[in-house]
């Protein structure tokens, strides 16, 4: 298996609403993030993963965000059978470029403000990095 992680400044949790009901609408959106993200990783792999996302606060330098202020960030971690987002000796080349300007929706629980709502892989803005675990 090949095991990998995110941090997005994008709140991804994952509630269990899958319909849009009046009283919950934030949840519902939530996991439409959620689901946005299970959709994009799932374009090359099927995907396997056993913890739904968790939200930390924590330097963004320390996870690869450009500020050394304590932010929130969501952390997903998930496995594929294959070493299926490499390019060359870059193990997550294709992460990035499946993932860079997906929209998703914003104004939810995230504490950095975006001025655009897409995923963005690169610097400036950069609101979501991606790990190959060793």
């Amino acid at each position: 298996m090949n095991n990998y992680k995110l941090y997005t400044l994008v709140d991804i949790s994952n509630t269990g609403h899958y319909r849009q009901e009046q009283g919950n609408d934030l949840l519902w959106k939530k996991e439409q993030n959620f689901n946005t993200v299970l959709h994009t990783l799932g374009l090359r792999s099927n995907i396997f993963y056993d913890v739904k996302p968790q939200m930390l606060e924590i330097g963004g330098k320390t996870v690869g965000f450009d500020t050394d202020e304590i932010i929130r960030v969501w952390r997903f971690d998930w496995a594929t059978e294959y070493d299926i987002y490499r390019i060359g000796d870059d193990p997550i080349a294709f992460l990035k470029e499946d993932f860079h300007l997906v929209p998703y929706i914003g104004g939810l629980d995230e504490t950095m403000e975006q001025t655009h709502c897409v995923f963005n892989v690169q610097d400036p803005g950069k609101n979501i990095v991606f790990y190959a675990k060793q």
